[in-house]
């Protein structure tokens, strides 16, 4: 009987037969979708997957003699009364597509009428009722078939949505086993090296406790908020031991939740035998100044997001996943679970039987929630994961139109942890606008203060009303890693020594950054944003010693970053008009909550209609937290001078390489102004080895008077002419 081959010669001179490389995917993938109780369905997709090679076509492109041959079309005809399976298979060369797209090509595929080309005007390896029943006798023979599972009943609020979510784990397990699978017919230790060792969770816990008592010991925090941190670090040990499921962590800022998170998360898996540890954060800086305690807790931690730099040797690491802790932000976390692209989608097979913390649970897009809530409730009632949603704020969700929400909260009871933390008495000074400058004024008689505005063009303003005082510092996402890094250095030190300190910045100070003031400043915004603020003041104090004060800045035109965080901070006035708003009583937030999502009109028109038409390619486009995309800029920060002017040398002689880009990461930093650094900064390319350029979204700025030492990155300042 004739040979017939699946993937061309290795190094060695061998070819992989069409029987070695079905049953190898079939293996894999079912090995992938078994957490699920799919494993059957894998199997059955794996030697299914490529059933099309077993063609004369086919091998006429193996021998260099014939292209463009659709062999995929083939195995979903085999299944096509399984439209999820169908689909799947009829996509895996490509982005995922519902079984719409191709239900009347398979049937004239297995009938044999109409032509033999694909929409792609492909030639379809096997075609017609002979061919298919010749191929799938020569299949039978081979293969020992698995009865397969019953097939998946859906999310009842939302039936597409879970139908969707349910294609793309088996879309992102037949991914991975397939390109996994011939991977290793060129490389036989390709798996070893696209995975981390499994969680050793006691491990972790026993490094998280001797850092836990290294922090202890340095806390300078009064006896009583100590008191409360080991109070939350036990109450999240207890709640370990539940049952999986949906949960919240409500707790008061600067209580210590980073490492109190972490103790939840490796007794639940000690005691559940969860796989892996997923901590979702919702910005970068958080992130960064996180992993370093999560690193020392396991090891072999992956970081994922928009600014790590993949290589050649870490690329699949990064595309599978497959590690004991993930670190990573809510973009790199969520969007793949709407996506339909085949890197982006790879790894989500290995959410299953994993522990996912979304942190500041505030932050999660609006016009994206409802969506996103009942993904995350299907992770936990079909994919076996834990999922901790935690803030200082926590979000009503129950009071979402059409959503059924009701997870269990980690912390007894938490309003008494409130009132305990009680640290600052709050000022409304809402009923009139605040002049910047007058404002400016005021910080002078103050040593040490915050002030937090909602856009860079206010910073400026104050910076400029308060230039020549002492102590001036600025932080905002305009300045680059390593300058956020000294700016937040100077404070601390500023700070502990009793110096003057006025530090003006927006709200990437509210979460995630440890600082203490005894007085701050916050811009009116959103409730939740406005007591992550004032987790900034008095953070380590006790009683009401901090003065946290809020004020509407004076401005004639946008005053706000986007509609939906105007709208929030409408919502606070609406409240300031029934009564005044305690911080520290929730059912003050759980009130504001209420009216927000009262105005709320769910998720945007477009996803919506995305999602009940399964359309995955528009459901992907509609589903975007960041919708307008950003570059990366290497700037000249003047203490880092040297390095870039090493990085600017190394681009000279050898062009870009990922390596380089990675060293750059300290004076590298993101902004919405693509227009401004086309025009005034140099765009950087990869240069392949035949001497073709590939544009990036990277920029170098060579002209330093356009990045200020005080307050980072400025393309308003006049243009001189010299690039």
């Amino acid at each position: 009987m004739e040979t017939y081959y699946a993937k061309s010669e290795n190094g060695n001179g061998e070819k992989e037969t069409i029987e070695h490389h079905l049953a190898r995917t079939g293996e894999l993938c079912r090995k992938f979708l078994t957490p699920l109780g799919y494993g059957g369905w894998g199997e059955q997709m794996g030697l299914l997957h490529d059933f099309g090679k077993w063609s004369e076509d086919f091998q006429q492109v193996l021998r260099g003699t014939k292209t463009r041959v659709n062999h995929a079309l083939p195995g979903a005809a085999v299944v096509s009364k399984c439209p999820e399976m169908a689909a799947v298979i009829a996509s895996h060369h490509g982005e995922l597509q519902s079984i719409g797209a191709y239900s009347a090509k398979l049937e004239e595929a297995k009938k044999g009428t109409g032509d033999r080309m694909d929409s792609m005007n492909r030639t379809i390896s096997i075609y017609g009722r002979e061919e298919f029943a010749a191929t799938l006798a020569r299949w039978k023979k081979a293969f020992d078939i698995a009865p397969l599972e019953p097939r998946p009943v859906y999310l009842a609020e939302d039936v597409e949505l879970s139908k969707m979510l349910f294609e793309r784990f088996l879309y992102s397990a037949l991914i991975d086993a397939d390109w996994s699978s011939s991977a290793e017919h060129f490389e036989p230790d390709y798996l070893e090296k696209s995975a981390a060792a499994p969680l050793d969770a006691e491990k972790a816990l026993e490094r998280l406790m001797a850092l836990r008592a290294e922090k202890q010991h340095a806390s300078k925090a009064s006896t009583q908020l100590n008191g409360l941190r080991d109070a939350l670090f036990d109450w999240c040990l207890e709640a370990g031991k539940e049952p999986p499921g949906l949960f919240t962590l409500t707790a008061p800022t600067g209580l210590g939740k980073t490492l109190s998170l972490m103790a939840f998360a490796l007794q639940h898996c000690i005691l559940h035998g969860k796989r892996r540890v997923v901590l979702v954060l919702p910005y970068l800086s958080i992130l960064e100044q996180n992993c370093d305690d999560y690193c020392e807790i396991i090891p072999d931690l992956l970081e994922i997001h928009g600014n790590v730099v993949w290589t050649k040797e870490t690329a699949d690491l990064m595309e599978r996943q497959d590690a004991p802790c993930i670190v990573t932000t809510n973009v790199s976390f969520l969007e793949p679970l709407f996506s339909a692209k085949a890197g982006r989608c790879r790894h989500l097979h290995n959410l299953a039987d994993s522990i996912i913390v979304l942190d500041e649970a505030q932050t999660l897009p609006g016009a994206l929630l409802d969506a996103t809530l009942r993904t995350v409730k299907e992770l936990c009632g079909r994919y076996g994961c834990t999922v901790v949603l935690s803030t200082a704020t926590q979000p009503s969700f129950r009071f979402r139109p059409g959503l059924s929400w009701s997870p269990r909260e980690i912390v007894p009871r938490p309003q008494a942890l409130f009132e305990a933390t009680r640290r600052t008495t709050w000022q409304w000074r809402v009923e009139r606008e605040t002049p910047l400058e007058a404002l400016a004024e005021e910080v002078r008689g103050i040593s040490q203060c915050c002030v937090i505005l909602n856009l860079k063009k206010h910073v400026r303003r104050v910076l400029d009303a308060l230039d020549g005082e002492d102590g001036v510092l600025c932080l905002t996402t305009d300045l680059c890693p390593a300058h956020r890094e000294r700016v937040l250095e100077e404070v601390h030190s500023r700070l502990s020594a009793g110096l003057p300190c006025r530090l003006v910045a927006t709200q990437c100070v509210e979460a995630g950054v440890d600082l203490d003031f005894p007085v701050v400043y916050r811009a009116l915004a959103p409730l939740d944003s406005l007591i992550q603020a004032a987790g900034r003041c008095n953070r380590n104090g006790s009683g009401c010693g901090g003065r946290f004060i809020v004020f509407v800045p004076d401005e004639n035109g946008r005053r706000y970053p986007t509609p939906a965080y105007e709208a929030a901070a409408d919502c606070v006035l609406t409240l300031l008009k029934r009564h005044e708003i305690d911080p520290c009583n929730l059912q003050h937030i759980e009130e504001y909550y209420e009216l927000l999502y009262s105005y709320a009109d769910g998720d945007k028109r477009s996803l919506r209609e995305a999602i009940s038409n399964e359309d995955f390619q528009a459901v992907q486009e509609q589903y975007r937290i960041i919708p307008d995309a950003t570059v990366q800029v290497v700037v000249p920060y003047g203490e880092k001078m040297k390095l870039f002017k090493d990085i600017r040398r190394e681009l000279d002689e050898n062009g870009l390489s990922r390596s380089l880009l990675r060293k750059a990461k300290p004076i590298t930093l993101s902004t919405y102004e693509r227009d401004k650094a086309e025009c005034l900064c140099e765009r950087l390319y990869f240069r392949a080895p035949g001497g073709e350029l590939t544009a990036t979204d990277f920029y170098i700025l060579h002209n330093a008077q356009y990045y200020d030492e005080r307050a980072g990155l400025n393309f308003a300042l006049p243009f001189n002419g010299i690039i």
